[in-house]
């Protein structure tokens, strides 16, 4: 997995899609909220799993809310 502080910025869409990962959400499911295609949201999940070093998609939410929280807490310089 990716140290915390190597991870960078995410695109709004990488955001989204991110969110809606985190949320449960199937690929499919993802595109038709977002009104892409199931192709383009595996793209964007791929995307994210190697930006985040993680192996699934379980890891990849885990790694981006540990971020999340770190950036919250004010400790985005840890």
């Amino acid at each position: 997995m990716a140290r915390l502080e190597q991870v960078p910025e995410l695109t709004a869409r990488q955001r989204e899609v991110l969110n809606l990962v985190a949320k449960g959400f199937r690929n499919r499911e993802i595109g038709e909220l977002l009104r892409l295609s199931e192709r383009t949201v595996k793209w964007h999940v791929a995307g994210l799993l190697t930006t985040f070093e993680a192996s699934n998609r379980t890891e990849l939410v885990a790694v981006w809310m540990g971020d999340e929280e770190r950036r919250a807490s004010g400790h985005a310089d840890l």
